[in-house]
């Protein structure tokens, strides 16, 4: 290399015909000849090449070599590695070595081998002489000067010193040096800015620096000298207070007197000792670092000062014209393309693609018409569970709308989540990107906020699509964001990168798994549509097995593939064999074994969400709320809200609705597969109960209100348990709408795992929400899974009780036969039993049946025979059940007067109870007493009083007999119109039940007034 001196202002060196190769180590290793980055190969010949350029031209020896690259092997083994790896490293290094003859770089000594490269052909010296230089600039007052110097030094670091081989013990040493070296001339940097008159960025540079490096004494002095400069005293002196922190808990030491005395002069306001102490601090510090590494390398550094340099060109950091903080780069080491080189780095879009045209309508929508000035880039956030699909959109959105792209397409694997857990730093992507976009690696900046700007600038008046793929959070994804309008950003992600929504004004597109008719077609494109169509039973189990993911799917049709003589019923039968596990969807390949795929999104749990998500597999779905999941896991319910937080913001659970959580079905296999490794069968069974007593004690705590048999009592729940308070009975009703479903899979679930108590009282409280929606065979259900419950806890009075509700069932939904059956077998179970209570229950519910059979006469005798075992009992509240039914039975047999008594004092009974909805059972009978006594106003009064009862209880069963004859009632009033009215509205709402309810009736009578109305 030359180097020119022009007025003692020193530039930069220009490469030689002879010495045009670059050895790069501080960041990854990076070797380049002519500006072209070479491929040094894997990481042992990585290692090779360092640990011969630290030696700066010394033979080091075979022995030597061998026992620091391959420790432990033998001697022989690792010679002739080290053989093939020396050969391997000199073709890269010299290709044109063996034509010329050349003695050439890499060479073979007696004992060893060598690395001749020139000194300023390695970025180590490079960054030493740099700092040197800006050292001596700024203490002959050059301080401008200095800081472009000490800037393009600190630019040459593309990340942690030796960082490919910091796993060799060889490393250690220089590597630790070389970073200390780095640290004191960031603290030359922040001295150059001080005395530059950029004391704001110095307070800024000085803080970030002290942040990282929280007892170095130098950067603490100059950041208080800072804060004083700018005025910002009080600042100034609880810094040092934390630095006295710091120092005390880390070291047991106190501040050097040094800073000690510093903050002393702030004290004191004297201006002229912080001014000195500010040009002191770092005097020597950048040379006792370049001595740390050898002393002889210093000796270079000072012994260059008089070395020839070129004139700077226009323009240059040199001349002072360029951009501040932008290092001076020759255009001889710019790679091949130079500035406007075009990426085209998309990976290849999937073979098979099919479906998702909403997504993709909705993607090609933000793609930018033009370039503009004011307007911000688009970017499209693609989420979903793992295995969705959400890259291969990407990548076919992106390989569309390439030709808008006409400066290029970026793309990089954040590796957000993946088998290695490490992702990529912001850093190292903007890296990649500059080099791809032609800036020269030596002008890459070293720091992230200089990467960012430099990236935006690059990009600015261009049109680029940047993929980011597999991100982990908005922190990685921020600083790679460009400013011009003109490019856009497509970002995957299983994370919900809320953030960017925010800040950036991202458009958010979540992938659900496609709809079978896509699915169909992808299975026909793999395997060819004919085969498919061959067997499409067989193709719908496999959809079926796969859950509709499209990755399970893509390895499904692997399988078949590879076996093209298979039949696709027996790939389904052998889905259906391991249905439970995720051994059907396994690959050695990890990048597309379900498992392996899952498996990296729950490593990137928190320990507390991560037993969260395998805990939430005991739930039997189909979703769960919040307060379910807290009683599941035995934590605080706000606890709970953060790591559901957590597993939606990763995927693992979607909210299907506010506060409604549920599973994939592959996850909550893969989830199941985890309780089971990693949970004992105690922690387990202990989960299981208190989730059990979650739904039991919720149901209990919504009272009788909605009841039409009082519940018997329940153990108090286990500790962990947090039950919901449903408050009024629309709260109540509300929740067992919601909770429904999920109630009878924890009542199947209970019976199944031999929590038989549970299940018999959870069944009652089900039962009651089933009956009054008119869902009589749902409710049927529920009850015969309880009585095989009773029967295993040989509990012959619950048998009993169920019996009887069981037929009550039946009998409203016309079963007469089913149920008189099952009501002698209660009688029988009851004989000889001292259950008093439940002997008028039972001739309470055998008169119900028998005025559904039509037998009025025998349904009374049956009610006023309850009536006066209740009475002997002073069960008040069965008593006023019997005067209800009692009441009923009188007004059907036309005794209407005698009726009157029972319905007044069943009513005032039933508000004194509290029981607002069993009351408007009596309020529907007193409106058939006066609507037949002829007071047909009265009885309009009191079937609506009926209908708004059952309204507010959520009623939807006993509604349509009231409307019905408050139909009836109109029209005996002489209003047609309202009675059509009433008796359409009866029919809607008969319509939601067929099966229950007398449709026939109300539609003649329609059809019977409708000539009347003018139909």
């Amino acid at each position: 290399m030359k180097r020119t001196t022009n007025n003692d202002t020193e530039v930069k060196e220009t490469p030689t015909a002879a010495a045009d190769l670059f050895c790069g180590l501080l960041g990854p290793v990076l070797v380049r000849r002519a500006g072209t980055v070479l491929d040094v190969g894997p990481p042992k010949r990585r290692g090779l090449l360092v640990r011969l350029l630290l030696e700066e031209g010394r033979v080091v020896s075979t022995d030597r070599l061998c026992e620091d690259l391959w420790p432990g092997r033998p001697l022989p083994r690792a010679v002739v590695s080290l053989q093939a790896d020396i050969s391997r490293l000199r073709t890269v290094l010299e290709p044109e070595r063996p034509r010329h003859g050349k003695a050439g770089l890499l060479v073979r000594e007696s004992n060893g081998y060598a690395l001749r490269v020139p000194p300023e052909a390695r970025d180590t010296v490079r960054f030493e002489r740099e700092v040197a230089r800006a050292g001596r600039l700024l203490a002959g007052g050059r301080a401008a000067e200095a800081r472009r110097e000490v800037e393009y030094a600190l630019s040459l670091w593309r990340g942690t010193a030796l960082q490919d081989v910091r796993d060799y013990l060889f490393a250690v040493r220089p590597a630790t040096q070389l970073e200390e070296a780095r640290v004191a001339a960031e603290e030359l940097h922040i001295s150059t800015l001080l005395q530059d008159g950029e004391v704001r960025q110095a307070v800024s540079a000085a803080e970030a620096l002290t942040e990282r490096h929280p007892l170095r004494e130098v950067a603490w002095g100059l950041l208080l000298c800072a804060l004083y400069f700018t005025g910002r005293h009080a600042d100034a002196l609880a810094r040092f207070q934390e630095l006295r922190t710091h120092l005390s808990e880390d070291l047991g030491l106190q501040p050097s007197p040094v800073v000690s005395e510093l903050q002393e002069a702030i004290l004191r306001h004297d201006l002229a000792f912080v001014t000195h102490t500010s040009r002191s601090l770092v005097a020597a510090g950048y040379e006792d670092a370049l001595l740390s590494r050898e002393p002889r390398v210093l000796e270079t550094v000072r012994g260059s000062r008089d070395d020839a340099r070129p004139q700077p060109r226009p323009g240059s950091a040199a001349d002072g014209t360029a951009p501040r903080g932008l290092p001076d780069e020759d255009p001889a080491v710019l790679p091949a393309g130079g500035p406007g080189l075009r990426p085209a780095q998309l990976p290849p879009a999937a073979a098979f693609f099919t479906g998702r045209r909403a997504e993709l309508d909705a993607l090609h929508a933000l793609v930018p018409k033009q370039a503009g000035k004011s307007a911000a880039p688009p970017v499209a956030v693609i989420g979903g569970v793992p295995g969705v699909g959400k890259t291969t959109v990407a990548l076919h959105f992106a390989h569309q709308v390439s030709g808008s792209f006409p400066d290029g397409q970026l793309f990089a694997d954040l590796r957000g989540f993946g088998p290695g857990g490490a992702a990529m730093e912001p850093e190292e992507v903007l890296q990649q990107f500059l080099i791809s976009l032609g800036v020269p690696p030596a002008a890459v900046p070293a720091r992230t906020t200089a990467c960012t700007a430099l990236l935006r600038t690059v990009l600015a008046e261009r049109r680029v699509l940047l993929v980011l793929d597999n991100a982990r959070d908005e922190d990685q994804v921020r600083p790679l964001l460009p400013g011009a309008s003109g490019c856009m950003v497509v970002i995957t992600s299983r994370n919900q990168l809320h953030g960017l929504v925010t800040t950036a004004g991202a458009r958010t597109l979540t992938l659900d798994t496609p709809p079978v008719a896509d699915v169909r077609d992808a299975l026909a494109r793999r395997l060819g549509a004919p085969r498919v169509q061959a067997e499409p039973e067989a193709a719908e189990e496999i959809i079926r097995l796969c859950a509709r993911l499209p990755l399970a799917v893509a390895l499904a049709a692997a399988r078949a593939t590879l076996h093209p003589e298979f039949p696709l019923g027996a790939l389904a039968d052998d889905m259906r064999a391991g249905e439970g596990t995720l051994d059907a969807f396994s690959s050695f390949d990890t990048a597309v074994d379900v498992r392996a795929v899952f498996s990296w999104s729950y490593g990137a749990l928190t320990p507390p969400a991560a037993r969260l998500f395998r805990l939430l597999a005991l739930h039997p779905g189909p979703c769960f709320s919040a307060a379910a999941a807290a009683s599941l896991a035995g934590l605080p319910p706000a606890d709970t809200r953060r790591l559901l937080t957590e597993l939606t913001r990763t995927r693992m659970v979607n909210e299907r609705a506010p506060g409604r959580f549920g599973f994939h079905d592959l996850l909550h296999i893969y989830a199941r597969e985890l309780v089971g490794e990693h949970e004992t069968e105690t922690a387990r069974t202990e989960a299981l109960v208190r989730m059990y007593d979650h739904y039991l004690h919720t149901a209990s705590l919504s009272g009788p209100s909605i009841t039409l048999t009082p519940w018997s009592a329940v153990p108090p729940p286990v500790p962990g348990v947090t039950p919901e308070r449903l408050g009024d009975e629309q709260q109540v009703m509300a929740w067992y709408a919601t909770e429904q479903a999920v109630l009878r899979a924890v009542l199947r679930q209970a019976a199944d795992t031999g929590f038989d108590r549970h299940a018999t009282h959870l069944a009652w409280r089900i039962q009651d929400y089933l009956v009054t929606q008119g869902r009589l065979s749902e409710a049927a259900a529920v009850f015969f899974i309880a009585l095989g419950a009773a029967r295993r806890c040989g509990d012959q009075v619950e048998q009993a009780r169920l019996h009887r509700a069981l037929a009550g069932c039946l009998g409203k939904a016309g079963r007469h036969e089913e149920a008189m059956t099952h009501m002698s077998t209660a009688v029988a179970l009851l004989e000889g039993c001292d259950e008093p209570a439940e002997q008028i229950h039972v001739q309470l519910a055998l008169g119900a049946i028998l005025h559904r059979a039509g037998d009025d006469e025998a349904a009374l005798a049956c009610a006023l025979k309850g009536l006066d075992m209740a009475r002997r009992c002073s069960d008040e509240l069965l008593e006023t059940v019997a005067c209800k039914g009692t009441a009923w039975y009188l007004t059907v047999l036309g005794r209407h007067l005698e009726a009157l008594p029972y319905c007044q004092q069943a009513i005032a009974d039933f508000r004194r109870l509290g029981l607002p909805h069993w009351a408007a059972y009596v309020w529907n009978t007193l409106g058939h007493v006066h609507h037949h006594l002829g007071d047909h106003r009265q009885a309009i009064v009191c079937y609506r009083t009926a209908l708004d009862l059952m309204e507010r209880a959520g009623d939807r069963f006993t509604p349509v007999g009231t409307l019905v004859r408050l139909g009836d009632t109109h029209l005996s009033a002489g209003d047609l119109a309202a009675a059509r009215q009433t008796w359409t509205l009866a029919l809607e709402l008969a319509e939601e039940r067929p099966e229950v309810h007398p449709l026939p009736e109300i539609r003649q009578r329609l059809a019977d007034t409708g000539e009347q109305h003018g139909d």
